[in-house]
C-alpha cells in the first residue's frame, strides 16, 4: 500500500519534540489534522490504545481506535488505526540540541473493501503533503512552547 517518509530537523531538545509526539491527547494542540483523543493513558506504552477523531482525505472526519504498535522511550513511536491500518512511525534522534525526526505515513494492507477504499484515498501525494505539514507544525509547536502549555 501507499507509504511516505521524510525527515526533519526541529529545533528543540529531544525531550520536547518527545513530549509532542509521544502523547495523544496534546495531538489537537499541534495539529490541525486531529480534532480529539479520548481514551489515552496517562503513559503510554506498547499495546496502549486510545480513540482519535481526525481529519483525513476529501476533508472527511472519522473516529477510531488507535493501538501504539511500538514504543522506544525518546526514540521511536509508532501508532495504527485498528479499522483502517493508516500508522504513523516517528523516529527521533538528539542533533546537537536539536532533533532530527523522521515521519513515515501509510496505510497497511489489510483485507477487505473498506480497506482497500481507504488506501485509495491515502494517495502517495496526500501522504507527502500530510508529512510536510505535520513536520512544519510539529516545528511551529515547539517554537511556541505547546509542550509544557498542553
Amino acid at each position: 500500500m501507499s507509504s511516505w517518509r521524510q525527515q526533519a530537523l526541529v529545533e528543540a531538545p529531544l525531550e520536547e519534540v518527545w513530549s509532542l509526539i509521544s502523547d495523544p491527547e496534546k495531538g489537537p494542540a499541534w495539529t490541525e489534522e486531529v480534532i480529539a483523543v479520548t481514551g489515552a493513558p496517562t503513559k503510554i506504552e506498547k499495546g496502549s490504545t486510545f480513540q482519535m477523531t481526525a481529519r483525513g482525505p476529501l476533508r472527511s472526519t472519522a473516529t477510531t481506535t488507535y493501538r501504539v504498535e511500538e514504543l522506544v522511550d525518546l526514540q521511536e513511536v509508532r501508532m495504527q488505526c485498528q479499522r483502517t491500518g493508516f500508522y504513523s512511525h516517528w523516529k527521533l534522534t538528539e542533533a546537537q540540541g536539536g532533533t532530527f525526526t523522521e515521519l513515515e505515513l501509510g496505510v497497511d494492507a489489510r483485507p477487505g473493501v473498506t480497506t482497500r477504499a481507504i488506501a485509495a484515498l491515502h494517495t502517495k501525494s496526500y501522504l507527502r503533503r500530510t508529512v510536510e505539514r505535520l513536520l512544519d507544525e510539529l516545528g511551529n509547536a515547539v517554537r511556541r512552547g505547546i509542550q509544557s502549555a498542553a
